[in-house]
């Protein structure tokens, strides 16, 4: 794992800009640091090493052909494409998987990202050709931003990192601030700065001649399986058994974050089945509010892990406030406080784990999937003609701030977007079901789940892997019947019928648990009523884009007893937090 940074120009300033900005990094990438300069492209790293401790120093460069590469990420099929490129005459020079991405944009060009099974943001600069070639992985699973400044393009890992060159805008976009208000995130193909844009999942970009265009290399696509159950439950227990196995690869010890609901203990069980030593296995519980510890006990001893619990007794205030400064955009997914304190405590013994995200999106382990599947067929007609399941989604989806909510608080009524979910490509879906679980690959997963990830962990150099996000499981999984996954009132029940007798029974019983704060409890702590008060009502950093009368109308209503409102008061909160950390930074 690592950070990277790079411009396409060279020269005294622009080396002082890479300094400044790669310095913004250390996080990601504590171990090493390297830039290499072309005459019209520099290239930065700072490396987390997991891979080739001593021989995987990035830059990369590739003197022959005139390339080099920077990569953030880990590529799981390194070896097995390390000996097909063999096979076509590459030689190597390093152990890397970065080495073999640079090898395989010399074989297969710009459709080199279809060839790598992994978690990825990489750039290649061909200095023959003067052009810069960027991609990202299928999942959004690593960020990629990049802005304009005249004829050069900046590209980095994160958006602190493009803001300290002192070459990038900071002026906010309306429009993406909306959003946020809407989704609690901004959505992932927008950033909350106006200069500022990402690489989305699944694409990959050429700058060439001042010009940048981007090619969609990977989507989901619609192809219905005639299988049985039985038929099915095997062959997700064979690719999810050989995408942890891949995903174990590292020449650092891998643990597993381990909850104790379905997909954690899947990952987990199914690591230790895969290693010849006892995995460590890290659970916390959080002041009495989440404490899923004895369900992980349990799967942790069923699978004879080294199992290790922690109780988080954290300033909790703290916390928020460290989350909120290092995300770069406002965030109000509270789960990314708990996640900030395990990976906190993870990384005392650990420099990877791998985690159960995205068994949810590809398997509608949601609440909304499943929304009125107990009612009996005809009743279930009928409501979905009175109101369709897919602008109940939608409206669900969007609803945190409603937009007429919107209009009312926003000091510009005119960036509003009623509904930000339109930007998503819904053209694989054809039932609800389908395009409901399109929207939540495409923008809940990438724009919420997966930045939580990325972020808390990389506040403490620690390095997750999702191998439920394996190319060929999603598609086999997206394209399994609705049955098979979908019952009356229950999520997942292919993976009840893969993993049943090799997981203990309360694994798929117990009621699902989120890894989110107790959002209303948290705000009735007089330290956090106390910060509501000092900042959101006396002082708010939000009334420059909010009506500050509003704003405190929605803060009292809450304190009076409305507590359906915790939500909005918890994303106005997350937004003061994160104003006041960009103003510390100068940027405001």
């Amino acid at each position: 794992m690592c950070g990277i940074l790079g411009i396409t120009a060279s020269g005294s300033e622009t080396e002082a800009a890479i300094e400044r900005g790669i310095g913004t990094l250390n996080r990601r990438g504590p171990d090493d640091r390297g830039m290499l300069a072309f005459p019209g492209c520099t290239l930065a790293n700072t490396r987390l090493a997991i891979i080739d401790l001593a021989g995987g120093h990035q830059p990369i460069a590739d003197s022959e052909r005139g390339t080099a590469i920077v990569l953030n990420g880990e590529i799981y099929n390194y070896r097995e494409l390390r000996r097909t490129l063999e096979g076509f005459g590459h030689q190597f020079v390093t152990e890397s998987d970065t080495e073999v991405i640079l090898k395989a944009y010399a074989q297969y060009g710009q459709k080199c990202p279809e060839h790598l099974d992994g978690m990825f943001a990489f750039a290649i600069w061909d200095d023959r050709n003067q052009e810069l070639f960027l991609a990202r992985d299928r999942f959004g699973e690593k960020p990629l931003f990049y802005a304009l400044d005249g004829d050069a393009l900046i590209f980095a890992s994160e958006i602190k990192a493009l803001l300290a060159t002192g070459r990038v805008g900071t002026k906010l976009d309306p429009v993406s601030l909306d959003n946020y208000l809407a989704l609690l995130y901004v959505p992932p193909w927008r950033t909350i700065y106006a200069d500022i844009r990402t690489i989305k999942p699944g694409f990959s970009a050429l700058y060439k001649n001042g010009r940048l265009t981007q090619n969609r290399y990977w989507q989901i696509r619609r192809q219905p399986l005639r299988i049985s159950r039985e038929e099915a439950a095997e062959s997700i227990r064979d690719m999810l058994a050989q995408s942890v196995h891949s995903r174990l690869v590292a020449d650092v010890e891998v643990g597993v974050l381990l909850s104790g609901g379905v997909d954690s203990s899947i990952v987990a069980t199914l690591a230790q089945a895969a290693s010849s030593r006892r995995i460590k296995t890290f659970s916390a519980g959080f002041e009495g509010f989440i404490d899923e510890l004895p369900y992980a006990a349990a799967v942790a001893a069923a699978a004879g892990t080294d199992h290790r619990e922690e109780q988080i007794r954290a300033d909790l205030l703290d916390a928020f406030e460290t989350a909120a400064g290092y995300f770069d955009e406002p965030f109000a997914d509270s789960s990314n406080v708990p996640t900030h304190l395990i990976s906190a405590a993870a990384r005392k013994s650990v420099k990877v784990v791998l985690s159960g995200d995205g068994g949810d999106e590809l398997f509608l382990g949601y609440g909304h999937y499943r929304k009125h599947r107990h009612l009996p067929r005809l009743a279930r007609l009928a409501r979905e003609l009175l109101s369709p399941p897919l602008a109940r989604f939608k409206k669900r989806a969007i609803s945190h701030f409603s937009p007429r909510e919107r209009a009312r608080l926003a000091k510009d009524p005119h960036a509003v977007e009623v509904d930000p979910t339109d930007h998503v490509d819904l053209s694989a879906g054809e039932t609800p079901v389908e395009k409901m679980n399109l929207i939540d690959l495409a923008m809940g997963l990438p724009g919420d789940m997966l930045t939580k990830v990325d972020r808390s962990s990389m506040m403490h150099s620690l390095e997750v892997r999702c191998p439920f996000l394996n190319p060929g499981l999603a598609q086999f999984a997206y394209n399994l019947p609705v049955e098979y996954k979908l019952g009356p009132g229950r999520g997942k029940l292919i993976l009840e019928r893969a993993f049943a007798g090799k997981l203990p029974a309360e694994v798929f019983t117990r009621p699902k648990q989120g890894f989110g704060a107790p959002v209303k409890d948290w705000l009735a702590k007089p330290e956090f009523r106390g910060y509501v008060e000092k900042t959101l009502l006396a002082d708010g950093r939000v009334g420059q884009f909010l009506k500050p009368e509003v704003v405190r109308h929605y803060v009292e209503a809450f304190y009076a007893g409305r507590t359906s409102l915790q939500y909005r008061i918890w994303t106005l909160l997350a937004l003061e937090a994160w104003c006041r950390s960009r103003e510390q930074a100068g940027l405001a």
